[in-house]
């Protein structure tokens, strides 16, 4: 069952679980759910394995609000991790452009423009110290594919979990991996008032955390 955790006239905020994909799918699967609800449409994405805040419109005036939005940056979106490693710097930027392997067309790799990539920045932030890991909080100010993963396993800090971008993924035994779409925060698009959705960690998460916790 999909987790609607914020309804309003104009738009939904759904709590997305691991392994559910953001697509056409996701919307059938809400308005079978939830019959009231007759138009939807999709104005960002998450990774199927990251879990959180998903926004979904429900006209396309509103789309287009969002859509503009996360275009021109004006909504600032926050996730947690939990990454392999102890990240010396309490903060920093990650400013490394990316594009998709050849290779691998669902793996992205760091790239230059000048080879086809895409310019891609993340400000992250140190939320505590684990045994041998780290909880982490991130602020991606572009939004490309699998930024957040390509850019923390770019520092020698991959995601725990994640079959892609670490090479320890299968010691963790994790259905998905430690990212979580856990804040976001905008202008309402008709109330014009600061508007901020918070969501708490997943089991799988919290779990996690709990087993790595000094």
């Amino acid at each position: 069952m999909i987790n609607i955790i914020y309804e309003d006239e104009y738009f939904i905020a759904i709590n997305k679980d691991a392994g559910i994909e953001v697509d056409n799918n996701l919307i059938k699967l809400i308005k079978e759910e939830n019959n009231e609800i007759k138009n939807l449409y999709l104005v960002h994405r998450i990774d199927k394995y990251t879990s959180g805040i998903v926004i979904l419109a429900k006209d396309e005036n509103i789309k287009k609000y969002f859509e503009d939005a996360f275009k021109n940056r004006n909504i600032n979106k926050i996730y947690h991790a939990i990454v392999e490693g102890i990240v010396k710097n309490k903060k920093g930027t990650i400013n490394l452009s990316i594009g998709k392997d050849k290779k691998n067309p669902n793996k992205r790799i760091p790239l230059s423009v000048k080879s086809g990539g895409e310019n891609a920045i993340t400000n992250y932030e140190v939320l505590k110290r684990l045994k041998e890991h780290t909880l982490m909080k991130l602020n991606p100010i572009t939004g490309r594919t699998h930024q957040i993963r390509v850019h923390l396993s770019s520092i020698g800090h991959p995601i725990i979990g994640d079959k892609i971008y670490s090479k320890n993924a299968k010691i963790y035994k994790m259905k998905s991996f430690a990212l979580i779409a856990k804040e976001i925060h905008f202008i309402h698009p008709i109330t014009k008032k600061n508007f901020d959705i918070i969501v708490e960690y997943n089991k799988e998460f919290l779990s996690r955390l709990k087993l790595l916790e000094i």
